[in-house]
Formats: structure tokens, C-alpha cells, sequence
């Protein structure tokens, strides 16, 4: 069980089941210390509406809320569908290929697309499931531009729970992540309050692939504020 789960979806993404509440109580009912909460973007039709970043304040005690987005690319020149305005709200911001982007490419295009939209966007912190077989990357190149950054790559629970990815392609991904170093960040990616901090499909591939604790940004929970906080002076710059 996660301390600190990055990425969990409520029902302002089209895909979610549960309201804000309804996770940070269970994260709360769980012991947790915090829970991101991390709706699509605008280009998936999400309906997040503006007082969530900046008139929610920690709703459920006892659990802090982390405010973010999972955004998606829009376009080849590393454009991505982050309103601006809610960077100085922001916790964490995460960025993943998603079906609004043209399937059926090579390996080498969607790989040029995620490299721009990180290069083009550092405030993102996060990149989540590169190991969707749907979107096919070069694990170690997104890595290693990740890593230039100071960002994580998501080593994401609901792939794998959910058999959505063939292991032998998340032991490549794991593979190339250890040989680059990387820093890794373990999410549930819940979409119903069942699956809020679930790690239990993944957390035992860090060993096995040889993926020391020190990389993982939320091994505790301490260790994810202060991803948290680290990151958020690269937030502050991007602002000016």
C-alpha cells in the first residue's frame, strides 16, 4: 500500500467512478498521508472545474490533497492541454500518450512526440504508463530525457493488475530504467475507490529488476512531499 498515491482519477475524468471525497476518504480509511488527485485534461473532455485548484483546501483531515492533472499531448510540437492558470495550484502534474493521439505509429514517432512534450513543458513531473503497448516508446530515450529533467517515470499498478500490458513488455520498461537511473514513481492510477493506493501488482518488480528504493520518489511518504516541494521550484520558474 502506497503512503502517497500520484495518480488516482475521480468522476470529472469521463473514466472515473468515485468523487474527490469519496477517494481522499478512502485514502484516509487506508492510513495514507496523501492522495493526488489527477483528472485527464481538456482534451479528453475532463470536467475538473476551476474552484478544485483554487478554492479546495485538504476537504477530508487527515489526508492531504494533492492537486494535479494527467495531461495529454496535442500535438507534434510538444504541445500539451495544461490550463496555464492552474500551474501555482498545482502538486503534480503528470503527462501520458492517451487515445487522443493518432494510433497505429512506430515506436520512433510516439517516442519524438512524449521527448517534445516533456522538453517543451518541464513543469510536468510525472510520466505515466509508457508501457502501454498501444503507444509503443523507446523506454530508455523517454528515460533518459525524464531524468535530464528531474521528473519520474510511473511505474503504474493498473496495467499491470489489470493485465492490459504484457509483462515482458513492463520488464523492458524496468530494464531500461534501471540502466538509465531514472527516478521512479509507483502509482495505483485508481479509478474507483477500490484501487486508491494500490501498489500490490508492481512493488515486487522493483526487486526483481533490480530498482533500489532510492530511485522510488513516494517510497514513503516523506520521500513524496519532498518530490513534491523539489519539484515545485521548477513550477515557480516556469511561471516567470
Amino acid at each position: 500500500m502506497l503512503e502517497v498515491d500520484f495518480h488516482s482519477h475521480s468522476h470529472f475524468s469521463r473514466c472515473g467512478v468515485h468523487s474527490v471525497i469519496e477517494l481522499l476518504t478512502r485514502a484516509k480509511e487506508l492510513g495514507m498521508q496523501g492522495l493526488a488527485i489527477t483528472d485527464h485534461g481538456p482534451a479528453l473532455a475532463s470536467t475538473t472545474p476551476s474552484p478544485f485548484f483554487d478554492r479546495l483546501h485538504d476537504p477530508v483531515p487527515g489526508v492531504r490533497l494533492l492537486k494535479g492533472m494527467e495531461c495529454n499531448i496535442v500535438d507534434e510540437h510538444g504541445t500539451i492541454d495544461f490550463p496555464s492558470r492552474y500551474l501555482e495550484y498545482s502538486d503534480v502534474v503528470l503527462l501520458g500518450i492517451h487515445p487522443n493521439c493518432a494510433g497505429g505509429q512506430s515506436s520512433d514517432y510516439y517516442t519524438a512526440l512524449l521527448a517534445a512534450a516533456l522538453r517543451r513543458n518541464p513543469f510536468v513531473d510525472i510520466v505515466t504508463h509508457v508501457n502501454d503497448p498501444s503507444f509503443p516508446v523507446d523506454f530508455e530515450a523517454v528515460a533518459t530525457v525524464a531524468k535530464e529533467l528531474g521528473m519520474a517515470m510511473e511505474l503504474n499498478n493498473s496495467k499491470t493488475a489489470l493485465a492490459r500490458t504484457p509483462p515482458e513488455v513492463t520488464g523492458a520498461m524496468l530494464t531500461a530504467f534501471r540502466k538509465v537511473g531514472c527516478r521512479v514513481a509507483l502509482c495505483s492510477d485508481a479509478h474507483a475507490i477500490n484501487e486508491v493506493g494500490c501498489d500490490e501488482a508492481v512493488r515486487p518488480l522493483l526487486s526483481h529488476f533490480g530498482i533500489g528504493e532510492e530511485l522510488v520518489v513516494n517510497a514513503t511518504g516523506s520521500s513524496a512531499f519532498v518530490f513534491v516541494e523539489e519539484r515545485r521550484s521548477v513550477k515557480l520558474q516556469c511561471m516567470h
